[in-house]
């Protein structure tokens, strides 16, 4: 009985280990008009393909560029805790993602981006999204490793309007490198169909009523 519950644990508890990292989800997540991407980088492919997508409006990519003094791409690096996939992109390394997105012109776009890295000697990644802006972040601990530890990084985008594509850039510390565990994309185009519909039907209410 005692080996049953054992199991029983450990297969519950198995799908919060295999998210762990992906820590914040927006309330909007999978409704109409989002898409998801997640690069845990489980082998040293690169371009790299996302490990798990959602995204109905075509495809998503990394392009991994080494700078000098990178080591590439590790199963796992001994010493640095227990993340697996890892790439050292050395100094002045990058990480360009490009994501497909609906191309129907609306307002604008929010993107939410987490990347999880080492920071001790190595820096966080220098995040650029060409054409939007940085609305808001936070930074939160996710392993502590000892001299080091891994980090996760929150980042909040908008583009207005929306474009039917989305480029974002990760650029390692031109002094000190950069080593990246994974990266989460969430996005959605704002506003959605159905919420076209609600604000069509609610200013022919406010119409009738004023005549």
């Amino acid at each position: 009985m005692k080996l049953i519950s054992a199991v029983l644990c450990i297969v519950l508890f198995l799908p919060a280990l295999v998210s762990a990292y992906i820590i914040f989800e927006p309330s909007w997540v999978s409704s109409d008009g989002t898409t998801f991407q997640e690069w845990s980088f489980d082998d040293n492919d690169n371009p790299a393909l996302p490990e798990f997508m959602s995204n109905p409006y075509g495809g998503a990519s990394a392009a991994i560029t080494v700078g000098d003094m990178g080591e590439g791409w590790f199963e796992s690096i001994p010493g640095l805790g227990t993340q697996t996939g890892l790439w050292s992109l050395g100094c002045g390394g990058a990480i360009v993602l490009e994501i497909d997105n609906r191309d129907e012109p609306l307002p604008y776009k929010e993107i939410w981006l987490q990347v999880t890295y080492y920071l001790d000697i190595s820096q966080p990644p220098i995040v650029d999204v060409p054409g939007a802006a940085f609305l808001e972040g936070e930074t939160v601990l996710v392993e502590d490793a000892g001299i080091g530890g891994w980090y996760l990084d929150l980042s909040k985008w908008r583009i207005e309007p929306n474009p039917s594509h989305e480029e974002i850039i990760l650029t390692s510390n031109p002094d000190y490198g950069a080593v990246i565990d994974q990266i989460v994309v969430h996005t959605i185009c704002i506003p959605e169909p159905v919420s076209l519909a609600f604000l069509a039907v609610g200013s022919l209410v406010f119409l009738r009523k004023r005549r």
